[in-house]
């Protein structure tokens, strides 16, 4: 659903993790080319050639890998990742050499690109740490020219140094967050400002909701929920909605939380079930059972912003984006 949205929006290369998304995606009909960012074994390696998926060799042993995958009548891909300060994955100056041997020894691989990761351009002010990365990815480039190997599309730019720098744009931009229109952090907003770089709006594209499963009348006095931790003040009127931890809802929310409904905020009562949660509606007029109740999103004049729920969580807005797993229905609008 979401690469179908970024390729309708003008996306020309779609980064996923694994070559399981990459699968799907091409199973579903995307001929858009795709680049697998994290690891890849022999197998798959082979199997991403066979699908004309690009990968990314950010160690000695996925250089071997990729290698034992390639073959002539599939060409493999490959970008290489090198280290430039996250200590992630990336190949280190001293096995670049030895690396361009493993790869360039079976004629089935084809180089294409060259990346590396930035390690604190979000989460602070002061981009330094951010400068010198650049000056060792600038490196990386000559050695490379040394051994031979010229024009790589090359790739290091992540949502914060696309809005803050357009030098950082090269060949391929990775918008993560900011695709799902989410800032990086509040961090990326002021040095934005800061730089001087024109002001962007950035709106967010999802919506996790579900639907009031029942509506329960408790009286005054009366507890709700596992551990009896909320009690009624007065008579109350208590939404049960189908969502609890093992559907990514944290339960860390528990007596924290909102949820919209009717277009109000309506309070988590009691403690998140595995499946289930409990809400307050007594002030919602006319909330009732198959009413949607928003999650994450807008509706109405309310908002609970995935920034929001990170502060509640003592988390990112990263982590927050994640928490609707695979198994929920995705509905493009």
């Amino acid at each position: 659903m979401a690469a179908s949205a970024f390729v309708a929006g003008g996306a020309d290369l779609l980064g996923v993790h694994t070559l399981r998304e990459a699968c799907a995606l091409r199973s579903a009909g995307l001929a858009t080319p795709i680049i697998v960012l994290g690891p890849s074994t022999a197998a798959e390696a082979a199997e991403a050639a066979r699908l004309d998926v690009q990968i990314t060799v950010g160690s000695m042993p996925a250089a071997r890998a990729a290698a034992a995958g390639a073959s002539g009548d599939h060409p493999l891909q490959v970008h290489l990742k090198v280290e430039t300060g996250v200590n992630r994955q990336g190949l280190v100056e001293t096995e670049l050499g030895d690396a361009l041997d493993v790869l360039r020894g079976n004629p089935g691989v084809r180089l294409n690109g060259l990346s590396s990761h930035f390690a604190d351009i979000e989460d602070t002010t002061d981009h330094s740490f951010a400068e010198e990365q650049t000056r060792r990815f600038e490196a990386y480039r000559a050695a490379l020219a040394a051994f031979g190997v010229t024009g790589l599309r090359e790739h290091m730019s992540c949502s914060a140094a696309a809005l803050l720098w357009e030098r950082s744009h090269r060949a391929i931009v990775r918008v993560g967050i900011g695709a799902y229109g989410v800032w990086p952090s509040k961090e990326t907003r002021v040095s934005v400002r800061r730089e001087g770089r024109p002001e962007i709006v950035l709106r967010p594209a999802l919506t996790w909701k579900v639907m009031i499963s029942q509506v329960r009348e408790v009286k005054a006095g009366q507890t709700v929920g596992y551990g009896r931790t909320w009690k009624a003040m007065t008579d109350s009127r208590i939404a049960v909605l189908p969502v609890g931890y093992a559907d990514g809802w944290p339960r860390a929310l528990s007596g924290r939380g909102h949820v919209l409904v009717g277009g109000r905020r309506a309070p988590l009562v009691g403690r998140i079930c595995m499946n289930l949660c409990m809400v307050d509606v007594t002030q919602v007029a006319g909330a009732a059972a198959g009413d949607h109740a928003v999650l994450l999103g807008r509706q109405g004049d309310e908002i609970i912003s995935a920034e929001m729920l990170a502060d509640l969580l003592g988390t990112i807005p990263y982590e927050v984006l994640t928490l609707p797993g695979p198994g929920w229905e995705r509905v493009g609008v």
